[in-house]
């Protein structure tokens, strides 16, 4: 029997815990990604396994959500533009409110407390949130690739010692006056 109720594969059953503090409930699946998880640049593909292992407990003010998302992200080199792959294992970890405690301003909400509607806990926002601070700003393929030449394109890993005779533009001038000669 599934935990997670069908209209998301992030949403988690919390009802046999709830408002019993103390109690705990070890959640383990394994689903392909709903959509991509990360950056532009790099992410978990739709589709990619994604496994998610966390600890739902029970506490006075709601439930804590503790655990791991693991996957591989795709994305491309920041140099020269191979594709890298990653393992990814983002620790989760949010405290789901039952409402909000008293005194608290609603808009000034921390940013670890999501809403918890007594039946179940939507880890989306949580997962998403973990993946992202995970994933390098910046991927690259290998920490010593020299990427493309930046003004013909040509890959640097392959000729070492590529270089273009690049003129001064204030000196142009006098450039044009050395080709007529060689004319």
């Amino acid at each position: 029997m599934s935990q997670r109720p069908e209209s998301s594969p992030f949403r988690i059953s919390a009802r046999d815990i709830a408002r019993r503090p103390g109690t705990q409930k070890l959640v383990s699946e394994s689903f392909p990604a709903p959509a991509v998880l990360g950056t532009d640049v790099i992410g978990i593909p739709e589709g990619a396994e994604l496994s998610l292992d966390v600890s739902l407990e029970s506490v006075s003010e709601g439930i804590w959500v503790s655990g791991t998302a693991t996957s591989q992200a795709v994305g491309e080199c920041g140099r020269c533009l191979d594709e890298v792959r990653l393992q990814v294992a983002a620790p989760v970890q949010g405290l789901f409110a039952l409402e909000p405690a008293e005194g608290d301003d609603e808009d000034e909400e921390p940013e670890d407390v999501f809403e918890f509607d007594g039946e179940t806990v939507d880890l989306e926002e949580v997962v998403r949130d973990a993946v992202a601070t995970q994933l390098p700003f910046t991927p690259l393929c290998r920490p010593d690739c020299p990427g493309l030449c930046d003004q013909c394109g040509a890959r640097l890993d392959q000729d070492p010692d590529h270089a273009h005779d690049v003129i001064d533009p204030r000196w142009s001038a006098l450039q044009s006056l050395t080709e007529e000669k060689e004319s």
